[in-house]
């Protein structure tokens, strides 16, 4: 089997750009929460400003929501591997001190 080789900062970087993203939907969903709200209140009238609102509110909005929660699983995962990794080399090297 061979070695495994980590870059332990690439791997936390990862792990931030992951992090950075997720933050980055929940301000996207905020924002068009605030323009759903600036359509209802008459911004866009009729039927156009109503779908508008729909769409965004039901199918925008839960779909960045979704991706933020995806992004913080993989930055969560990033982390373990990396603790896992760190925590295997360290019991590793210490059976030859």
């Amino acid at each position: 089997m061979p070695d495994v080789k980590m870059n332990y900062d690439m791997m936390e970087e990862m792990s931030r750009a992951f992090s950075d993203g997720a933050n980055q939907m929940e301000e996207v969903a905020k924002s068009m929460q605030n323009v759903a709200k600036l359509l209802e209140d008459g911004a866009l009238l009729g039927l156009a400003g109503d779908r508008l609102v729909d769409v965004m509110r039901n199918k925008h909005i839960p779909k960045c929501l979704g991706l933020k929660s995806k992004l913080e699983e993989l930055s969560g995962d990033i982390l373990g591997a990396l603790t896992d990794e760190r925590d295997g080399d360290k019991e590793a090297a210490s059976r030859f001190k």
